[in-house]
């Protein structure tokens, strides 16, 4: 049942559910579960490959495989390595990560069953990652590591500037697992004003930078009021 992952679009992230955090996957307009994640919190005796060998995970995956025509390796994969997040038992099957967790907890099951729903409903989807920087779910926002996100820009991760924007724009940060993130409208704000920056240093060096064509003839207006405009977010 080792991953045979080839080809495809995948995007993963990880979501925030009752405080617990897991990894899922859309690959090509399906959702797969990171169970190893989901049960992390419960103990070795709640490891996914405990919950296969019972008697209801065996008999509920087998009449699965039949009435949908699948091979069981096509439901349940184990992936060594990878991108952070992505190692151990997956499901690519929404019903077996239900199931899977009612076997760990009932709380947690019925927040497991919301998120299902509303990924499925499209109420909320898997959403794309930031420069690079994948992104943790809480509730229906994204929210991204606030010093991966600087290093992807360009920042320094180490000036004073990055606690001062914390203090500047408090509603746009929030704080998980020890580390603090930052929702996309400030990844934005961020990006642009980097842009504005280096414009602004170019034209100070080099006052024929627009004419060479680095940048488009409207892009530092276009900077200008994007800056202006996610400013009034905060």
């Amino acid at each position: 049942m080792n991953a045979q992952r080839k080809g495809g679009n995948l995007n993963m992230q990880m979501v925030v559910v009752n405080d617990q955090r897991f990894a899922v996957e859309e690959r090509n307009g399906n959702i797969s579960f990171n169970l190893s994640q989901m049960a992390r919190p419960y103990g070795r005796s709640k490891k996914p490959s405990n919950w296969l060998r019972s008697e209801e995970a065996s008999s509920y995956i087998n009449a699965l495989t039949k009435v949908q025509n699948l091979r069981l390796g096509s439901l349940i994969e184990v992936r060594h390595g990878g991108r952070k997040g992505e190692a151990g038992t997956w499901t690519t099957d929404a019903r077996i990560a239900v199931r899977f967790a009612q076997w760990l907890d009932m709380d947690f099951a019925i927040a497991v069953d919301d998120l299902v729903y509303k990924l499925l409903t499209k109420q909320a989807t898997v959403v794309e990652p930031f420069m690079g920087v994948s992104p943790v779910v809480d509730g229906h926002k994204a929210w991204y590591c606030y010093l991966d996100v600087l290093k992807a820009i360009g920042y320094s991760t180490t000036s004073g500037s990055v606690a001062q924007r914390k203090r500047r724009y408090p509603n746009h940060f929030k704080k998980f697992f020890g580390r603090n993130f930052i929702d996309l409208d400030f990844c934005t704000f961020l990006k642009a004003s980097r842009e504005v920056k280096q414009l602004q240093l170019d034209l100070f060096n080099n006052e024929k930078t627009l004419s060479k064509g680095v940048y488009p003839p409207d892009f530092i207006n276009d900077a200008y009021e994007t800056i202006k405009k996610l400013e009034e977010l905060s």
